[in-house]
């Protein structure tokens, strides 16, 4: 019996990526391998940063741990361009570290607070392939500290580096191959991969994120400079239900023909299993004419 062969996804896919890194073996080895050191002992937070009041901004973060010395780390896959990712990193570590000080501790109890952008796009802000961040004194031209840092890895970028050996998996685009990696972590990280890639309930996850460019698209059409100055707010309201509810239904579709139980998929689209039924039998009726 000839074994079935999973389907490649690649680790630029939010399932994916966030999948493989709640494993604390690769998250270590990539974290190690993008901050250039050794790292003892992480624990995972809660990636939902909760609003203090009703007028803040509430942030649900890919992966967020804390070394065993209080350092913490931000990491995030961003597949496609949605506003500026450096001004979005400074407001998470900003608000992680505003969370983090107690009441009566004093500040210079702060730890240092580290963000990872992946960019599989081209922000031609960042050049390289792996750029650095830290705040910086521009009339004496040196470092002030290192306590806050980003760190941005841009896929698209034209410059090489060999210095990050998880490039490779994450610029991978056919295949996972484990006789393509010399190095015991990543070929490790490489049967992780394979496995996560035949996956029925990330591969539904996957389909879904294959509609969010054409949700981005749709959210510049009806949010535009013009459409705010001419005072369209009835007419967004209705486009912003009527497209809610046409993605509503592309998703479970997609969960559908991915394999994704009813139970899964009415969870995490929060609808009834009546509604489920309803749009799955439309969208057979709609197929069969």
């Amino acid at each position: 019996m000839i074994e079935e062969k999973n389907p490649f996804v690649p680790l630029t896919s939010d399932g994916i990526f966030k999948a493989l890194f709640r494993n604390e073996r690769y998250l270590k080895d990539f974290l190690e391998d993008v901050l250039k050191e050794k790292i003892e002992g992480l624990t995972y937070l809660d990636t939902y940063l909760e609003k203090e009041d009703k007028d803040t901004k509430e942030s649900f973060l890919d992966v967020l741990v804390k070394y065993a010395d209080g350092n913490y780390v931000i990491v995030e896959m961003q597949k496609y361009k949605k506003g500026s990712m450096i001004t979005r990193m400074f407001y998470y570590l900003g608000k992680l570290a505003y969370k983090t000080l107690k009441d009566g501790e004093d500040y210079n109890s702060i730890k240092k607070f580290i963000g990872i952008g992946v960019l599989d796009y081209n922000d031609t802000n960042f050049e390289k392939l792996h750029n650095i961040c830290r705040l910086y004194d521009v009339d004496a031209k040196k470092e002030v500290t290192d306590m806050l840092e980003i760190h941005m890895i841009n896929l698209q970028s034209k410059k090489k580096n060999d210095k990050l050996k998880w490039i490779k998996l994450f610029k991978e685009e056919k295949e996972w191959n484990m006789s393509k990696y010399s190095d015991e972590e990543l070929k490790a990280a490489v049967k992780e991969l394979k496995r996560l890639s035949g996956d029925p309930e990330i591969s539904a996850v996957m389909d879904k994120e294959f509609k969010e460019k054409l949700d981005i698209k749709l959210m510049k059409t009806e949010f535009t400079e013009e459409g705010r100055a001419e005072g369209l707010a009835e007419g967004l309201a209705k486009g912003k239900t009527e497209g809610k509810k046409e993605k509503e239904k592309e998703d479970a579709i997609a969960f559908h023909k991915n394999g994704a139980s009813d139970e899964l998929i009415c969870k995490s689209l929060n609808i009834t299993q009546e509604k489920l039924e309803h749009i799955l039998k439309e969208n057979d009726e709609n197929e069969s004419e």
